[in-house]
């Protein structure tokens, strides 16, 4: 039979475990969960419209009467995804988003990024996609564990990084999140995939009869004319951007829940002394997350807060309250004194029953 002492030893032996399960899930285990998963594969879906929208095919062709859409209701969707993880811990993320009107896809983009798991923030790419470009600050997501700070983010149509400001705490689809605000002056888009999609010359001839259809004022119009008599045939047009952005994010997790953006992009005769001079709007668009969207969001944060705790102070916490516990009836069972059993004679036994 198992004496006092030994079982105390076996229970301060299972203490200690739970002693150090508990330490290694809080210090160890905890801390390697609270980065960008390896296994992400997320869309989210946006509505708005396009109050402008420039028509290629119009422009082609010389078609001004088409030359522009107006107000065309639009969806958008946005899908994110894990390719690898790798070097000193970090991801290569995908990023692929695509613009839809009536009559089908506007415009589709493929970006792909190098980022550090824990902080969300661009780093140099550690892998053989020669798509990844460097970058600057946020660029996929929030870090989780947002604070209430300002951070830095990048501008993909002008490739240079951008003011993400802290504006506060507030409710959104009935979840508690930080707001963040970015918003921008019209910049020159350098973005190679964009003006990819866009005319870098316009016949001057084409341009003139554009002036009269694009709202100028006589007085625009009038130094519109003096400018194209000194430009060559095939007037260089350059693009801007500029845009307003509102962020609600559930700062335990970064889940972004819901996004508030408007973005206008416009063009402009880039002159040989390489000054702007600004022509029209090219596309004026506003769009927001779907309901669906932000629930989906708010069950991802929820989810994902679940897991926070469970590791961060759940498990952890029950498991060295167990041990603290154990530990007391295993030190008390050791310094127990082992209770001895004497063999009192058979006639003493009898004198001391009388």
């Amino acid at each position: 039979m198992r004496s006092n002492r030994g079982w105390g030893i076996t229970l301060l032996f299972l203490a200690f475990v739970l002693l150090a399960g508990g330490l290694l899930a809080r210090f160890v285990v905890y801390p390697s969960q609270l980065r960008f998963p390896a296994d992400v594969d997320v869309t989210r879906n946006y509505e708005g419209a396009l109050s402008v929208m420039m028509n290629p095919a119009a422009v082609a062709t010389g078609d001004l009467a088409n030359l522009f859409m107006r107000d065309v209701p639009v969806t958008l969707s946005r899908t994110v995804e894990t390719l690898e993880v790798g070097g000193d811990d970090g991801a290569i993320v995908q990023e692929t988003a695509a613009m839809s009107g009536p009559a089908g896809v506007i415009m589709a983009t493929v970006d792909v990024y190098s980022i550090d798991r824990s902080s969300m923030e661009a780093i140099t790419n550690f892998s053989d996609d020669a798509r990844v470009i460097d970058r600057d600050g946020l660029v996929i997501g929030w870090p989780i564990g947002t604070d209430k700070q300002d951070y830095v983010g990048w501008n993909g149509d002008t490739l240079e990084p951008v003011a993400l400001a802290y504006a506060g705490e507030e409710a959104r689809g009935g979840i508690d999140t930080y707001r963040f605000e970015a918003t921008s002056d019209p910049g020159l888009i350098v973005d190679p995939e964009i003006l990819g999609t866009l005319p870098v010359t316009l016949p001057k001839a084409l341009l003139a009869d554009v002036a009269a259809t694009i709202g100028l004022s006589d007085e625009q119009a009038a130094q519109l004319a003096q400018l194209l008599q000194v430009l060559p045939d095939d007037v260089p047009i350059a693009y801007t951007y500029a845009f307003e952005k509102s962020y609600w994010v559930e700062p335990a997790t970064g889940v972004l829940v819901d996004v508030d953006v408007s973005e206008t992009r416009a063009a402009a005769i880039q002159v040989p002394d390489g000054t702007i001079v600004p022509l029209t709007e090219i596309q004026q668009l506003d769009y927001t997350s779907t309901a669906t969207s932000v629930q989906e969001a708010i069950d991802d944060a929820n989810g994902a807060m679940f897991g926070i705790r469970l590791l961060g102070q759940l498990i952890p916490g029950v498991a060295i309250l167990l041990g603290v516990v154990v530990a007391w009836f295993g030190f008390r069972l050791f310094r127990r004194p082992e209770e001895v059993a004497f063999d009192v004679p058979a006639r003493e036994r009898e004198s001391l029953s009388v």
